[in-house]
């Protein structure tokens, strides 16, 4: 070996020792799971907004379309349940779904799979429904676990009382357009 080999080998280089290496090792462990924590928190955050948002809309929505069928219709008659208006006989109403120039809408609440559902049949008809088949009507599941559901019609008001799991309470008024 030359000098100036040797003097590589017995050079007085500093290195990690493995206490050192083990303490920030542990440092680090420390720091990911913190940031895993927060970043855990953050995602159960974003969950429960994105249900909180999803279930007002779904409620904005079924709001908006009760109002506007109802707002303008003219003969309404609600049949009485317990807990439930089984049914609103169909009625005159300006706001069609498909198209109808003037639509006839029910409001049904029925029991699937021990499950109540609201829907709403439209169609050309008054007699629109299951019973009877030569006429033609479009269906559509409004709420799913149903577990009241009023409609109080009076000459100036109708109030809605709706409940359903997994979605706040659904109370409006509305004043009813009387033409002559």
């Amino acid at each position: 070996m030359t000098k100036q080999q040797n003097l590589f080998f017995t050079s007085s280089k500093k290195a990690f020792t493995l206490i050192e290496v083990l303490i920030s090792v542990s440092i680090l462990v420390l720091i990911f799971t913190f940031l895993y924590s927060q970043f855990n928190l953050a995602q159960k955050s974003t969950n429960k907004t994105t249900s909180i948002e999803k279930s007002t809309s779904k409620r904005v929505k079924i709001i908006e379309l009760l109002y506007t069928d109802f707002i303008s219709s003219k003969n309404l008659v609600a049949t009485s349940g317990k807990n439930f208006d089984k049914f609103i006989e169909a009625f005159d109403t300006q706001n069609s779904l498909y198209e109808i120039k003037t639509p006839y809408v029910k409001y049904i609440v029925i029991e699937a799979e021990e499950n109540k559902k609201l829907i709403r049949i439209e169609g050309k008809r008054k007699d629109i429904g299951l019973l009877n088949a030569n006429t033609e009507f479009y269906i559509d599941e409004v709420l799913e676990g149903v577990t009241y559901f009023k409609v109080l019609i009076t000459n100036k008001q109708i109030e809605f009382f709706i409940q359903a799991e997994d979605m706040k309470d659904i109370y409006f008024k509305i004043n009813r357009i009387v033409t002559k």
